[in-house]
C-alpha cells in the first residue's frame, strides 16, 4: 500500500481496509508502504504472497507486479500485462474499439504539440493518459479553455486524451471471477465525478442496482466482461462506463485495482450479490500466482 504515486494517500485506505479484512479472516498479514526498497522490504518479511493495493503509477502500471515476478512471489490482482495495458487510456481505448466495443471519440495529444482543433464540439473531457483518481482531468465547456487543460493534464503526464463528453448516467460495473456485477450508478450531488465527489462523504449518490432499463444494464454487463477478457483482467476489475443517451454506452476505461474500502464500488457491488468486504478480499487473495 502508499506508494509513490499521485494515489498515495487513497491507497493507504485501500490498503489498511484489505489487511484488517484479511486478519479478520485469520490470515497472517504485514502492511507495507511501499518505497524504493521494497525488494528488501519482502525479504525482510518474508513475505510468501502479495497483495497489491496500490493505485496509480509504480503499482496500478505493471511495475510491482513485474517485480515480484522476478522475485518469484505470487501475486493477486492484474498480470503485469494487464496493469500495464490498462494504465495507458489511450492503449486500452485503441484495444476496445478495434473489438467492436463502444468508446468515445477522441485523440491524443503530446507534450510540445500545439492545442488541436478536435473533430467534436464541447464539452469535452482532458485527461492524463496514465492517471487515475480524476487528477488532472478537466471539462472544457469552451474551445478557449482547451490549451490550458491540456497544458494542467501535461503537468502529470506526457500525453494526454482529449474527448467527447459522453451523456450519463455514469456507470461502473465489477467483473469478479468471470463474472459480472450488478451496475452502479454514479451521481454526484454537484458537478461530475472528480476527486472531491470521489472521497467526499455525502458528495456522491450510488444506486445498486443502477437505475436504468434492464436492457442497458444487460448491455453494460457484456461489454464489460468483453473489456475485461480483452484486456486480462477476469479475476477482478472494475469497468467505468457513460450511459450515452441515444448513442448507447461508451466504456470509459478498465481499472485493475479499485478502491478497496468497504464502501468503495467494487464492494459495494459484489455486497449486492451478498459477498462482504473480507470474503472479497479473500477470494482476490486465493487467485495469487505467478504468470510467468
Amino acid at each position: 500500500m502508499g506508494g509513490l504515486s499521485t494515489e498515495r494517500s487513497i491507497s493507504f485506505k485501500s490498503g489498511k481496509a484489505v489487511s484488517e479484512a484479511l486478519r479478520s479472516r485469520g490470515f497472517d498479514v504485514v502492511d507495507i508502504d511501499v518505497g524504493y526498497d521494497i525488494d528488501q522490504q519482502l525479504r525482510a518479511e518474508a513475505v510468501t504472497v502479495a497483495f497489491p493495493v496500490l493505485h496509480g503509477k509504480w503499482g496500478e502500471d505493471g511495475c510491482i507486479q513485474g517485480l515480484l515476478e522476478s522475485m518469484g512471489i505470487p501475486y493477486a490482482g492484474p498480470s503485469v500485462f494487464s496493469a500495464a495495458l490498462t494504465m495507458d487510456k489511450v492503449c486500452t481505448l485503441a484495444l476496445l474499439r478495434g473489438n467492436g466495443v463502444p468508446v468515445p471519440e477522441g485523440l491524443v495529444v503530446s507534450a510540445g504539440q500545439p492545442a488541436p482543433t478536435p473533430g467534436f464540439d464541447v464539452p469535452m473531457v482532458v485527461k492524463p493518459v496514465r492517471e487515475g483518481s480524476s487528477y488532472g482531468v478537466t471539462i472544457v465547456h469552451e474551445l478557449s479553455e482547451l490549451a490550458a487543460a491540456i497544458e494542467a493534464g501535461l503537468e502529470l503526464d506526457d500525453r494526454v486524451l482529449v474527448e467527447e463528453c459522453v451523456p450519463g448516467p455514469e456507470l461502473t460495473v465489477g467483473v469478479l471471477q468471470g463474472k459480472a456485477l450488478p451496475v452502479v450508478e454514479i451521481a454526484p450531488v454537484d458537478g461530475w465525478f472528480d476527486f472531491e465527489a470521489k472521497y467526499t462523504k455525502g458528495a456522491t449518490e450510488y444506486h445498486v442496482p443502477a437505475r436504468i432499463d434492464p436492457d442497458l444494464a444487460s448491455r453494460c454487463q457484456e461489454i464489460a466482461m468483453t473489456s475485461a477478457a480483452l484486456t486480462g483482467c477476469t479475476d477482478s476489475c472494475r469497468v467505468d462506463i457513460m450511459g450515452g443517451g441515444i448513442g448507447g454506452p461508451k466504456v470509459l476505461e478498465v481499472n485493475t485495482i479499485p478502491g478497496m474500502t468497504g464502501t468503495s464500488l467494487l464492494p459495494m457491488a459484489v455486497a449486492a450479490v451478498g459477498v462482504d468486504f473480507p470474503e472479497l478480499c479473500e477470494r482476490l487473495l486465493r487467485t495469487a500466482r505467478l504468470r510467468n
